[in-house]
Formats: C-alpha cells, structure tokens, sequence
C-alpha cells in the first residue's frame, strides 16, 4: 500500500478509453498491444495463484515478471537487472531500517514478557468474545498516532497474538484486522498521519486543500466502517472458532505461554509501546516522517531494556540484549523485506511494461464518462488494483488524470477524502506487498487468510466510497 520511487508520469492532457489501436501507436502492433494488456493480467494471476499454492512470494514475483517481460517483448536482463531491481532495490533500501527495527522493537516486547502482560490487561478489558475488536481499535488507535502499516504490525502482533491464542481464535483474522484499521479505517479520518493523506494536499495539485479535508464525511465513513469491521471480525472470530479453525502456533510465538509471576506489570509493559506514539508526535516538526518513527522505536528498545533488567542481566535472565536485537533485526531482512521487496519489483515491471499504458488510458478515458467522483473513483481503483500499491496509485493517478477532475468544478475538500479513501480498494488484491508482509509477520498462509483480508480491505473501502459519493451528493462535507 505504499510506493516506491520511478512512478511513471502520464504526459498527455487529453482522455483516451481502453481500446486496443486500430492502428500502430508507438510501434505496436494491435496484437502486440493485445498480448501486452492480456500478459499484465496473467501476470498478476500467476502472482495470487502461486502465493495462494505456498510459493514463495518472492520467488513467485519473478515468475510473475517472466510473464510481463515476455509478453511486452521487453528486454530479458535488463528489465530485471532494471525495473524490477530498482523497485525491490528502491523499497527495501528505503525500508531496510524501519522493517528491522520494528522487528526487533516486537522481538523485545515478546522477550520481556510486555506484550503478554499488556494482552493479558486488554484480555481481561475485551474478554473473549470481543479480542478481535481490541486488536482493530488499537490497530487504529497507533495508525492515527502515525505509526506506518509497516511498523504497526510487528507492534500489535506479540499484543494481539496471546489475546487470540488465550481465546482459541484464529491468527487468519489478523492480516485482514491490522490491514483494515490502519488503511482503510485510518484514511477515513480527517488529519491522518499518513503520506497517501498527504499527497492530494501538496500545493503542486491545486486542490487547495489541508489533511483536515471534508471533516464530517470522514468521520462519519470511519465510524460505519469500524462498526462494520467489528461486527465482521467477532462473527468471524465466533464462527471460524464452532468449525474447528483455531488459533495455531507460529515460528514467530513462543513455545509456551509466560507464566503469570514472570511477567513484568502492566504499567512497565505499557511505556514501550506509548513511547514509540508520543515520541513520533514530538518529534514530527523536527525531523521526517521516517526518522521520527526510526528514533521513536530505538527510544522504545532502550525503555524496554531498562524497565526489564532481570530479562537481559543477572542469573534470570532470559537472553542477551543483543542477541534480542540481531534476532528481530534479522528475521525482518531474511524475510518480510525479502518477499515485500520481490513484491515491488514486479510492481516496477508493470510500470515499465507497454500494456501498463492501456490502463492509464482507460483510466482517463472514465473522466468524460461518468461523474466525476464516480469516475474518479474507479479510474484510482483501476490504477492501484494493476500496481499494488494505495499510493502509487493515487500518485499516478494525480500526475496523469487529476488537472481534468479539477477543471471539471469538482469540490476540492470532498474529492481530495474520497480519492484518499477510494484509492485502497483494489490495491489489496493478493499481489499487494502490505499484505505479503502481514502474512509473513503473523505466520499465516495467503490463501488462509485472504478470505478474510478480502472483505475488509477490498470490499469495505469499495463500501465506503459509494457511501462518501452519495454524501457529497447530499451536502454532507
């Protein structure tokens, strides 16, 4: 749900519709324009397929490149010593910090015994029938403090993880929870903390606009959502539980259980993870988004280290403090940035490839259509959907397709929160990078878990777009 650098821009002003040329357009041919859009989606195919049968996402992001590079008859090497290098190369290398200190920050809080202890307060709070509606309201709680999608996970996973194995409920709700609350939920609300918030109010698009954009409609598609989201997940928490399908242990849990005299109190446990919000937020107009969120997670390691002594020093200890760290930090970059990585660099194919074109094109092409907002909405969606990215999208779709919404009167606050809401919808198909990662975080299967991830993250924003277009249709801003 993030983008990464080397988004194509769109330079042509007028709107062309998704058909094939009746004659050569930059050299192709209309069947090699044909194989070009046709290779594009059988290539994201043959990405959920195999990540859907057990394969590995990374090697099943080459497999998939194969296919786009052959079908837009683009150079063999090159495009992966290329597009799909630099992609990969481009996300991790931006990213290779912030996946490794979030993991070590979660492989600290499951050490000490915090995240247990902190579960073990929230379970008595939520109860059993209620641990999944927990997990997604302080999912969402951390997103809106500006906690990344990619960090909140590795936070919220050792917290909810002994909430869901104490109730016997199954991990596969997780992805689908952390994805909802802290996308699609967290975009709904006016001033979010995230750059997809961000990017429509730049100056350079001449909205006009500020991250507080159209109050009232966000709220108002936040609070429907969240209902929504937490009738979906304890039914499903209920039902999955009466069919068998419990909560499975993981590489990523512990053995056993901590015993209640070895846990650490609930206020110690609590600090670590107050801290990693409340320093992000001082700290937010002295420094970058990503800085205050690296610093804000080393300040949390070293808190965690110090209001747990007996864990890492003296006889009782459980491990050594840089054993700790090497752990998280290493299954982070051998794993979750490995296959989030593969992920994006196919996304970097894509872009690269033709027949990619085709789908701006269709895309622009709604714009004389359909109303706008209707129009506008699909036309993101569309992009989004083919790259697998919220953001990248969004990004394209501003560079390409935006100066002719904004010459057709639209109103800016209104269209600048739906666009921030619209844009999730198809971006969280089974090849989208975030959700590769939550897998990978929760120890769960794709295929297990996208049932789940599906509704709440591809249907539930697609929801609240059509609900955010009937308020501007109302007034309701």
């Amino acid at each position: 749900m993030h983008s990464f650098a080397g988004t194509r821009r769109h330079s042509g002003g007028a709107s062309i519709h998704l058909r094939l040329p009746r004659k050569k357009k930059r050299g192709e041919t209309i069947l090699t324009a044909t194989i070009g859009v046709i290779g594009l989606l059988l290539a994201i195919a043959s990405l959920i397929i195999l990540s859907y049968k057990g394969v590995n996402a990374f090697i099943a992001s080459l497999i998939a490149s194969l296919v786009v590079i052959v079908t837009n008859t683009l150079p063999f090497w090159e495009t992966f010593s290329g597009a799909y290098a630099t992609g990969f190369k481009n996300f991790a290398g931006s990213y290779f910090m912030l996946f490794g200190l979030a993991a070590a920050y979660g492989e600290f809080l499951k050490v000490t015994g915090s995240a247990e202890s902190v579960a073990k307060v929230l379970f008595k709070i939520f109860g059993v029938k209620w641990a999944p509606l927990g997990a997604l309201l302080i999912t969402l709680l951390m997103a809106m403090g500006g906690v990344s999608a990619f960090v909140i996970v590795f936070a919220v996973y050792p917290v909810a993880a002994p909430l869901f194995r104490k109730a016997n409920i199954t991990k596969n709700l997780l992805p689908g929870i952390v994805l909802c609350a802290s996308v699609t939920l967290c975009l709904c609300l006016p001033g979010n903390p995230t750059s997809t918030n961000a990017l429509l109010a730049r100056e350079e698009y001449g909205l006009g606009v500020t991250a507080f954009s159209a109050p009232i409609m966000g709220i108002i598609a936040c609070i429907v959502g969240t209902a929504i989201a937490g009738v979906y997940v304890t039914w499903q928490a209920k039902r999955q539980t009466a069919l068998g399908v419990g909560y499975v242990v993981s590489g990523s849990d512990s053995d056993a259980e901590e015993d209640e005299k070895d846990l650490p109190p609930f206020w110690s446990s609590i600090i670590p993870l107050l801290i990693v919000v409340v320093v992000m937020i001082l700290l937010k107009n002295v420094m970058s988004a990503t800085d205050s969120i690296l610093t804000s997670l080393c300040v949390a390691i070293v808190a965690s280290v110090a209001l747990n002594p007996k864990a890492f020093f003296g006889a009782g200890k459980k491990q050594d403090v840089l054993k700790t760290f090497t752990t998280g930090m290493w299954s982070s970059c051998t794993s979750a940035l490995l296959l989030t990585g593969g992920v994006m660099g196919f996304a970097g194919v894509v872009q690269a490839a033709p027949g990619f074109q085709y789908f701006v094109d269709f895309a622009m092409g709604l714009s004389n259509t359909f109303n706008p907002y209707v129009s506008a909405s699909v036309a993101v969606n569309v992009v989004a959907g083919i790259t697998g990215t919220a953001l990248g999208g969004l990004q394209i779709f501003a560079d390409s397709m935006l100066p002719s919404y904004v010459a057709q009167g639209v109103n800016p606050e209104a269209f600048h929160r739906l666009m921030t809401i619209a844009c999730c919808g198809l971006d969280t198909l089974p090849h989208c990078s975030t959700f590769i990662l939550m897998c990978s975080v929760c120890g769960v299967t794709a295929k297990d878990s996208y049932k789940h991830v599906f509704p709440l993250t591809v249907i539930m924003p697609i929801f609240l777009t059509i609900l955010c277009i009937i308020m501007i249709s109302l007034g309701i801003i």
